[in-house]
């Protein structure tokens, strides 16, 4: 599968399609690229600049808040307005540089004339779908012609007008990506194939005209079902995660109402509303507080002082690995970001100690899953947005399952180290001394999680403001180690845009095809047929864990959260469970997902610094870590307030 979660992730398997200027529909496609990439990286350069600044203007309320007692008015307004800059003017760019996430673990397998006809269904398809999109979002721009935010007085024609570019943008952009693959279909003589992956794609985006006119008879709720498993061959013939539920939610709505227009008033103005959210901006602003402290040194330090610590006992350097991963995970909140700077650092000293690749690559990858569980993680984030929890309570229910899954993992490291002493050598003995001086490489990692987390549960400030802080306070700390280069914030800007702009284009996916759930009243059918089944509610979480695990070989934690969750958590409500706990077990069974074959995706990201190592290699190192997150599921289901306890005490 190839997932775009961050710039220069490895890409285990993916359609390249070659240039071909020989050919008119090649020319063309270079043509539109020659006027669509200049644009695209001038908006993307905005997007930037957008994410640099828009912590500044909730810093300088905080402050204010905390001094003079009164709020800065317009904060609200700003922020959504910056996110609609950073989400729309980055679509296109992002998808001409390296494609929004999909799924290609059906193409990979598929041959490549094949592949090619399927790229060119998808490419027509989102091409034509989010023209559409752009003409409906412009027709609501001039409906709002005459309206104003209520503070800033900023006109809504203006964020929607940035809209219309950005979507006008992608649809160009997917354009030319079209026309490069019809070209490529005629260079390898599959005329046939492009013509009927045409014209697949013209029934597609037909289907609620031609659906309506055969009067099938099918109730709401079974086209909520069809809608659903339609979606799914979506995903697998490769059409990215966004798109393809942003069609299908557009096209059941459009068959189920009694003309088009409320799915096309819908997709004028959703895209728009989803995006522009204060909410919304916790994201970018946590993404780019971990990518600045990992420009600032913490991580690094965070596996000295570990070493230190750890070094001389048996397995020393694997268990310094997982706990600078936990550290690490205090100030970044992801997965994959966590095991890729760690193995950057760690890896390194575990192969001149002559460890075994499997129990290095293997604690790495599965200390990295503690990145979305110790807060703060971007995976509570977007599971309380969907969900409507309180972040803060997720925050504080994900700490001592952290903490815990840790302590298995380097308890598990050990008696490895013990049975098999070959395999990780002890370290050099260090003094008394030298570890007491080591503590001042986590005094940073410290402080940052006391502030950010401190001041959610404290009430000084709101998570959204909270990752602002930490923003400023990474900075601080890199200041401070005259670590600060104006390449690393660019760096961390760059990378931050592209995560974002990722995740969102899933979002508005998401809520396109929520308007179709809600018409469809599939969720709360789904809800009705578990509570009345008679099985234990017990068997059917086993039988959700179950789903959750093959769906996390399969792809990232965030858009598994936004897919499946909307279906999925009105029934586990509806059983009884706690949502909070449910969180964790969530993230956790997920987690479990990304370090499995056939396709974990944090195995795929340790591997662009893991040299030489095989595949297999780190999935079997990963084994026993894999063990102990099916020993922590089972203590979190038999002793609940492991999850809920410390919730209860701050709340």
């Amino acid at each position: 599968m190839t997932e775009h979660a961050a710039p220069g992730m490895p890409e285990n398997c993916e359609l390249v399609v070659e240039p071909d200027t020989d050919s008119r529909l090649g020319l063309l496609a270079d043509k539109l690229d020659k006027l669509v990439l200049p644009l695209g990286k001038w908006m993307f350069l905005i997007s930037l600049a957008a994410v640099g600044f828009m912590s500044l203007p909730i810093m300088l309320d905080v402050i204010n808040r905390f001094f003079i007692g009164a709020s800065l008015q317009g904060v609200v307004e700003l922020e959504e307005f910056f996110m609609v800059v950073i989400v729309f003017l980055s679509l296109g760019y992002v998808q001409r540089q390296e494609g929004h996430i999909h799924i290609d673990l059906l193409t990979c397998k598929l041959p490549d004339w094949l592949t090619r006809c399927l790229n060119t269904f998808n490419l027509a398809a989102s091409s034509v779908f989010f023209m559409i999109m752009c003409w409906r979002t412009l027709i609501t721009m001039m409906k709002k012609s005459s309206e104003y935010s209520p503070m800033l007085s900023i006109p809504l024609w203006f964020g929607l007008g940035l809209a219309v570019i950005g979507v006008a943008i992608l649809a160009l952009v997917l354009l030319q990506q079209l026309f490069r693959s019809m070209a490529a279909n005629l260079k390898d003589h599959s005329a046939m194939g492009m013509i009927i992956a045409l014209l697949g794609a013209v029934l597609l985006i037909t289907m609620p005209m031609w659906l309506k006119a055969l009067g099938l008879g099918v109730s709401r709720f079974e086209y909520g079902v069809y809608g659903m498993m339609f979606l799914m061959v979506l995903l697998l013939v490769g059409m990215p995660i966004g798109f393809a539920m942003g069609l299908v939610g557009y096209i059941g709505l459009g068959v189920l109402g009694f003309n088009m227009i409320p799915a096309l008033n819908m997709l004028g103005i959703a895209p728009y509303t989803t995006s522009a959210s204060f909410i919304l901006a916790v994201a970018p602003l946590f993404i780019l507080m971990g990518l600045m402290a990992s420009e600032a040194g913490i991580s690094q330090e965070l596996f000295e002082t570990a070493q230190k610590w750890l070094g001389r006992l048996p397995g020393g350097l694997a268990m310094a690995s997982v706990a600078g991963c936990s550290g690490f995970a205090a100030v970044c909140g992801d997965s994959m970001a966590t095991a890729v700077t760690m193995g950057s650092v760690a890896l390194p000293e575990m192969k001149r100690a002559k460890y075994s690749l499997g129990l290095a690559c293997g604690s790495l990858a599965a200390g990295g899953t503690l990145g979305i569980l110790i807060p703060p993680s971007i995976g509570f984030i977007f599971y309380a947005l969907v969900t409507e929890q309180s972040v803060g309570k997720l925050f504080i229910a994900g700490i001592i399952p952290g903490l815990l899954l840790a302590v298995m993992f380097i308890f598990a490291i050990w008696l490895i180290a013990v049975r098999n002493p070959e395999k990780a050598p002890r370290g050099e003995k260090s003094t008394l001394q030298e570890k007491l001086l080591s503590l001042k490489g986590v005094v940073g990692m410290l402080a940052l999680f006391v502030l950010i987390l401190g001041g959610i549960l404290g009430g000084l400030f709101s998570p959204t403001e909270g990752g602002a802080i930490g923003v400023l306070g990474a900075l601080t700390i890199a200041l401070m180690r005259r670590k600060l280069s104006w390449a690393g914030i660019v760096k961390s800007c760059e990378h931050t845009v592209y995560i974002t702009s990722k995740l969102l284009m899933i979002l508005i996916g998401v809520g396109i095809l929520g308007y179709f759930m809600a018409a469809s009243r599939l969720p709360f059918h789904l809800a009705s047929v578990v509570t009345e089944s008679g099985l234990n509610k017990y068997v059917i979480l086993a039988g959700v864990m179950g789903l959750y695990v093959l769906l996390g070989c399969l792809m990232n934690v965030i858009p598994m959260i936004l897919l499946t969750l909307p279906a999925i958590f009105p029934s586990i409500t509806a059983l009884g469970f706690d949502p909070i706990w449910f969180g964790v077990l969530t993230v956790i069974i997920m987690e479990m997902g990304q370090i499995t074959p056939p396709i974990g995706v944090n195995v795929f990201a340790l591997s662009s610094v893991a040299e030489g190592v095989s595949m297999g290699t780190i999935f079997l190192g990963i084994l026993p870590f894999f063990i102990c997150m099916v020993l922590m599921l089972a203590l979190i289901i038999v002793f609940p307030s492991l999850a809920t306890w410390l919730v209860g005490v701050f709340f």
